[in-house]
């Protein structure tokens, strides 16, 4: 916290240049020690009033009574936004305060409100969202003019240009799921419901690729990705973080099935080419590629209980004898569609 009962001298400073009309110029002619140095005065003078007159009735409105105590109480997301309103709020001080002022609370109340809008504004477009959400008309069409779901397309295109985050979920449903019941009425529908919607109105917007990589998907990959929260263990502590893998299990399992199954093709290809007997070749291969248990070293990585599923399966099929003799019917019949080619 600042003391305001002792104002540093980089915060007389910014007073004493807005009184004299001189702040705009000398900050734009000063080199970047002295702007950090009048930055941290006019940080001084900003902060109180943009929590009194901009957060802090938000938060009550929001029902965050305890962010609103003070800026010392406010969650993650609602101090980012206070610092967001604080920088806007700055921006706005050292871009327009060209001419005397002599009280400088009383100057920035009367421009706060304008400051942070512009300041959201200039965030939305540097992210590459619209600064005014707006469902064009075309998308109003495809949504047959439904009034919640143009809603609901009005509140995507304003969320994915903002900063705030869901939790752990990329939609924020809770809130629009009560907004769903003011518009239509129906206070029976979840999470769920709202959730199926929103990707109705995602696929409206998709018509137009264009459209929907540069106002939608293009904003949405800027955003700060969801918190995330260590889960608590047993003990009361915190239970041990699972890895973050760059593939799913079963994508891994499946790739390795397809690679095996390419090397048993070309096994079998060129031994039957040797003038082999197909199904013998077929049957002696597929029992070698997939009946064979895999490396100790394959499933170190995974949990116990959570082995790899899809050799495993395949073991079990080449282990029966009447599979393995329609599975041997198969493969030949391909081969011997790719040898008439």
């Amino acid at each position: 916290m600042f003391d305001k009962e002792k104002p540093s001298r980089a915060a007389e400073q910014v007073r004493r240049l807005a009184a004299e009309g001189k702040l705009v110029r000398h900050f734009a002619d000063a080199p970047d020690d002295e702007r950090r140095r009048l930055r941290a005065g006019a940080v001084e003078i900003v902060w109180p009033l943009v929590f009194l007159r901009v957060t802090r009735p938000v938060e009550r409105r929001r029902g965050h009574y305890q962010c609103a105590a003070g800026v010392e109480w406010l969650a993650p997301d609602c101090l980012d936004r206070f610092h967001d309103d604080v920088e806007a709020t700055l921006y706005h001080l050292f871009a327009y305060a060209d001419a005397p002022i002599e009280n400088l609370e009383g100057w920035l109340t009367s421009r706060i409100r304008q400051a942070t809008v512009d300041g959201h504004r200039r965030r939305r477009g540097e992210r590459g969202a619209p600064q005014r959400p707006r469902v064009p008309a075309w998308l109003v069409d495809a949504l047959e003019a439904d009034a919640w779901l143009v809603k609901l397309a009005t509140a995507i295109l304003d969320w994915v240009g903002t900063d705030t985050t869901a939790g752990a979920s990329l939609w924020p449903l809770t809130a629009w799921t009560d907004q769903r019941g003011i518009v239509t009425g129906d206070h029976t529908a979840g999470e769920s419901v709202v959730a199926a919607e929103i990707e109705v109105v995602l696929a409206a917007m998709r018509r137009r690729p264009a459209w929907y990589d540069k106002y939608v998907e293009g904003p949405l990959g800027r955003k700060q990705a969801p918190v995330w929260f260590l889960p608590r263990g047993v003990d009361g502590g915190h239970a041990e973080p699972e890895p973050l893998a760059p593939v799913a299990p079963y994508e891994r399992d499946e790739s390795l099935l397809q690679e095996l199954a390419a090397l048993a093709i070309d096994v079998i290809t060129h031994r039957v080419n040797r003038g082999e007997d197909p199904c013998q070749v077929a049957a002696e291969v597929l029992a070698v590629v997939f009946g064979s248990p895999p490396p100790a070293s394959q499933d170190l990585d995974r949990l116990p209980g959570d082995e790899t599923a899809g050799t495993g399966l395949a073991a079990d099929l080449i282990g029966d004898p009447q599979r393995l003799d329609c599975i041997v019917a198969t493969v030949v019949e391909l081969l011997n569609e790719r040898n008439r080619r």
